[in-house]
């Protein structure tokens, strides 16, 4: 394999062999390419070192000036483009006028960027958003996680995860039956971002009548600063964590993992949730996400009385359910690299 070029939203800080950068999910995906000779990173730079760090001796971060640059290479090898935003959008047209052949080119749309846009911008967002897509879906051929993608036919499913050998350990030790004079322990690891309902799932949580308790585990302090913290002494609060090992010992410690999203594409947190024996909950709004997860995901009406009963439910039957997922098969890293080397080989 020669050579692939990458574009990502996302910033990175480069040190030596090391690389940096906020968002776990771009480095499995970049990681798939490790074995080709070079992997061309078309991003922003970053002046700090970010979150997550990892090591790949052949990948280069380019700007626009050196792409102009090796505009000849970009007709002969593979495109990916990550996601879909205004920056990845105009790198995406700029290629395009630097000639890139659709045969080698790919456009990875992780969620419904529609619902989003119109979260955060209103129904001017869900249109500039409808623009974008419009116009790239005629010259890239569309990855995604979901069959039903609005405006997209039949894209070519791909299925991202980043459950190793390390989240199958000792699976067993977590079956258990819950004892009713024991408190639920919930949690919630994820942005906190608008979109991403973590408002609601701390106001459902408030309203609730049975001994419980939450723990929240993300990032982005934009939008829940420490200031703003729930007074409950019944929910703590975490920033990020990159460590697999802390990772896994979050879910271990809880009973239930409660995904509030308004919206969702194919949450990987889910595959780790299910890898640890942990039921899912999560509520009307994507329950679409039971075709693709067809086990250990449940789902409710976003309002208090529903979301009591079912963690109730859910409680009675918890060591049933754990068997069932524990005899359902989990998708794993080493699938999702060998269906992109499928697709990017030369």
């Amino acid at each position: 394999m020669s050579e692939i070029f990458v574009v990502s939203n996302d910033r990175f800080f480069l040190e030596k062999k090391s690389i940096f950068n906020s968002n776990k999910n771009t480095f499995t995906i970049i990681n798939c390419f490790k074995k080709f000779k070079k992997i061309n990173l078309i991003a922003r730079s970053s002046k700090r070192k970010l979150k997550f760090k990892d090591q790949l001796k052949n990948i280069f971060i380019i700007d626009i000036l050196n792409l102009l640059k090796k505009r000849h290479k970009l007709r002969f090898n593979k495109i990916l483009i990550i996601s879909l935003t205004p920056y990845n959008f105009l790198i995406s047209c700029l290629l395009l006028l630097l000639g890139i052949k659709k045969k080698n080119s790919f456009l990875f749309l992780r969620s419904d960027g529609y619902e989003e846009y119109q979260i955060k911008f209103g129904i001017i967002g869900y249109f500039f958003y409808g623009s974008m897509l419009g116009i790239l879906k005629r010259k890239f051929q569309i990855l995604s996680c979901s069959k039903s993608i609005k405006g997209i036919n039949k894209p070519t499913l791909v299925f991202p995860s980043e459950v190793t050998d390390n989240w199958l350990k000792n699976r067993k030790k977590q079956i258990k039956i819950i004892k009713k004079n024991k408190p639920i322990n919930l949690l919630y690891l994820g942005r906190f971002r608008e979109e991403k309902g973590y408002l609601s799932l701390i106001n459902l949580f408030e309203k609730l009548k049975i001994d419980s308790r939450l723990t929240m585990v993300g990032n982005d302090f934009k939008y829940l600063k420490k200031d703003k913290y729930p007074k409950n002494n019944k929910i703590k609060i975490f920033g990020q964590v990159s460590s697999t090992k802390k990772l896994i010992n979050f879910l271990d410690k809880s009973d239930i993992f409660i995904l509030p999203s308004y919206v969702e594409a194919y949450p990987q947190v889910i595959l780790e949730s299910l890898s640890r024996l942990k039921p899912v909950l999560v509520f009307n709004e994507i329950k679409y996400l039971k075709k693709t997860f067809s086990f250990g995901l449940f789902n409710c009406e976003r309002s208090s009385y529903h979301f009591e009963k079912n963690l109730k439910k859910m409680t009675n039957n918890y060591k049933k359910i754990q068997m069932g997922i524990l005899k359902r098969k989990i998708y794993s890293l080493k699938n999702f690299e060998l269906t992109m080397h499928k697709i990017f080989k030369d």
